[in-house]
């Protein structure tokens, strides 16, 4: 099984299909440069706000990280194997517009969590989640 890192480059298996194909774009727009952070005000702003707007700021930066770091496994993986999209559909049961979608960035809220272990699976990955104390 090969691991998934969401830092690392894409490796291909082996066999020509994987080497001739295109690699999956994961976004269309360029980056654009974040601005300095004023962690202190940022702290600030954060702890006036109500219960309900906090779990709105979580519930956005998840769906971000979702769609982001989905974006970039589904990639990686689907670029990896020397299967194609509708390959993939067909054998193994995946909608292969949709995982399309994902890698590009271009799904509103990412792929859940289990249909990433799924693709994992059925493509001979392995996924590590890991949580660091600060």
């Amino acid at each position: 099984m090969a691991d998934i890192n969401v830092n690392a480059g894409t490796t291909s298996k082996s066999g020509k299909r994987a080497a001739t194909r295109k690699p999956v774009r994961t976004s269309k727009s360029a980056a654009k440069p974040l601005a300095v952070l004023d962690e202190a005000r940022h702290e600030a702003a954060f702890e006036a706000l109500s219960p309900v707007e906090k779990n709105a700021v979580f519930r956005d930066v998840g769906e971000e990280l979702a769609r982001t770091l989905g974006a970039q496994v589904v990639a990686q993986m689907l670029n990896g194997t020397p299967m194609s999209g509708r390959e993939i559909g067909a054998q193994l049961g995946f909608d292969h517009s949709a995982l399309s979608r994902i890698a590009r960035g271009e799904s509103k809220t990412g792929p859940t969590l289990w249909k990433v272990f799924a693709l994992a699976e059925a493509l001979g990955y392995r996924i590590e989640l890991n949580a660091v104390k600060k």
